[in-house]
């Protein structure tokens, strides 16, 4: 059964009593902390069993799903669920078989839990979002392409207003060189993600000590440092940073 969350439930606190580390919960949570119930682009629902124990849950930011799945999740009642409620985008764990005709790109989910010793001595900035966009976009490619800045500027403004985005970067001779942010932020994890380095400081500790920063930020917070690694991307870069494999992602698009 689907139940749609009304402003008065617990519905952090229904999650959290099922799983609380799970990237997809992250993201869920930090969504709903972002933007509460009744504004008109999201919407909250909770997966119940026929005991009425919580089973999984979905959350929509416009036409764009994210699904936190579990082994005692009904695959297939989410699954016509999210056709009718007309998602053009879902993400999720890649341990499960949606039966959907959407495209389909995956990859694995990394975590750290433990802070960094080592100190490269640059200078960490929060840098001013229309760089961090610049950065971003400028290092895009197939694999990923940012929203427009307009919608990525209100967006982020509002979730770091609201504790559940951070934004971290390093700068070269006044120019913005490398970025990082947490794209979703709950109590007990955070999601990194948009790392970018201009090309010409690449190789130089850059996005190394953004990492770092923002991961020691986290982990003295109690949070776990989760992020999406393409499918055969940087795999070096992240473990070489000790960050380890502890599930995938799938990303699905009409």
């Amino acid at each position: 059964m689907i139940q749609a969350v009304s402003e008065g439930m617990d519905f952090a606190g229904a999650i959290r009593a099922f799983s609380s580390l799970d990237p997809f919960a992250c993201r869920i949570l930090s969504l709903y902390r972002s933007y509460r119930p009744g504004l008109a682009f999201v919407d909250y629902w909770l997966e119940l069993d026929d005991s009425g124990k919580v089973t999984g849950a979905i959350a929509r930011n416009g036409a764009n799903f994210i699904l936190f799945l579990t082994d005692k999740s009904a695959l297939d009642e989410i699954c016509s669920f999210v056709r009718i409620s007309g998602a053009a985008g879902i993400i999720c764990s890649g341990a499960y078989d949606l039966d959907l005709s959407m495209k389909k790109t995956s990859g694995a989910v990394l975590i750290r839990n433990a802070p960094f010793d080592s100190d490269e001595g640059l200078i960490i900035i929060e840098p001013d979002l229309r760089s961090a966009y610049d950065l971003i976009f400028s290092c895009s490619g197939e694999g990923f392409q940012p929203p427009a800045f307009e919608d990525f500027y209100v967006d982020m403004n509002h979730r770091i207003r609201h504790g559940t985005a951070r934004i971290r970067g390093v700068g070269h001779e006044g120019r913005l060189a490398a970025v990082a942010m947490t794209v979703a932020e709950s109590d007990d994890g955070a999601v990194l993600g948009a790392v970018a380095c201009a090309k010409e400081y690449r190789r130089l500790g850059y996005a190394s000590a953004v990492v770092k920063s923002i991961t020691n930020s986290l982990v003295s917070e109690g949070k776990s440092d989760f992020l999406h690694r393409a499918k055969n991307e940087n795999i070096s870069f992240y473990s070489g940073l000790g960050f380890t494999e502890c599930g995938t992602w799938q990303e699905l698009i009409l």
